[in-house]
C-alpha cells in the first residue's frame, strides 16, 4: 500500500506499560493536564480532525471523544458547537476533565456499546488513544465498538501513532472489513517527528 516503508524507533509508553491505566497515575495525569505543550498539540490535532470531518462551523452534531483524557480536545470540540461527551479508561485523567465541567464517562474504546447501550452519535473521534491496543482482536473490537455507537450515516476520525507502515496497513484492513469506507490520511509523511496518521471511517 505504501511506497515508502517506515518504522518508529525506540520504545513508547504503550509498549512498556501495555495498559494506559498503569501509565496514567495520579502524578502522570496531573503532569499531562498541566503541560501547555501537550495541550497545544492535542488541540491542534482536534482542529485538524474538525477539518477532516468537513462540517460547517456551528453544525449541530452529537460527538463522542474516545480517549478524551483531561479534556483538552473536548474543549475544542465544544467551542466548535458540537454536543460533546468524552470517554476514557483512566479515572485519574477524567478527574481533571470533570473539574472543567465537561461531560465524561469512564470506559474503553473496545466496549463503547457497554458505556452507551442505547445512545448513538453522529461523530466518533479519537486522538492518541488507539495505539494502546495490543492485538489484532483488540483492533477488531475497537472498530466494531465504534461502529456500534455511530448513527446511520455517521463518521469517525481516529488519530493514532502506528509503530510502522506495515502496522498501519494491517489496522486499516481490519477497519475496512467493518466500515463501508476507510480512508488513510497522513500529514507530514516524511517527517517522523511531525507525522500524523488518521483513519477516516464511515
Amino acid at each position: 500500500m505504501f511506497k515508502e516503508k517506515w518504522e518508529v524507533k525506540g520504545e513508547r509508553p504503550e509498549e512498556i506499560y501495555k495498559d494506559p491505566v498503569l501509565f496514567y497515575t495520579k502524578e502522570e495525569a496531573e503532569r499531562y493536564n498541566n503541560s501547555s505543550g501537550m495541550r497545544n498539540v492535542q488541540q491542534k490535532i482536534a482542529n485538524r480532525i474538525i477539518a477532516l470531518l468537513e462540517l460547517e462551523l456551528g453544525t449541530e452534531k452529537v460527538l463522542l471523544d474516545v480517549g478524551c483524557g483531561t479534556g483538552n480536545t473536548l474543549e475544542i470540540f465544544n467551542e466548535f458547537g458540537f454536543d460533546c461527551t468524552g470517554l476514557d479508561v483512566s479515572k485519574e485523567m477524567l478527574k481533571f476533565a470533570k473539574e472543567k465541567g465537561l461531560k465524561v464517562k469512564q470506559g474503553s474504546i473496545t466496549e463503547l456499546n457497554k458505556a452507551f447501550p442505547t445512545r448513538k452519535f453522529d461523530l466518533v473521534v479519537s486522538i492518541s488513544a488507539m495505539q494502546w491496543l495490543q492485538t489484532k482482536e483488540d483492533y477488531k473490537k475497537a472498530g466494531e465498538s465504534i461502529k456500534s455507537v455511530l448513527k446511520k450515516g455517521g463518521k469517525s476520525v481516529i488519530q493514532f501513532y502506528p509503530k510502522s507502515s506495515e502496522e498501519l496497513e494491517r489496522i486499516s484492513k481490519i477497519f475496512a472489513n467493518i466500515f463501508d469506507k476507510v480512508e488513510i490520511i497522513i500529514d507530514n509523511p516524511d517527517n517522523p517527528r511531525k507525522r500524523l496518521v488518521f483513519l477516516v471511517c464511515c
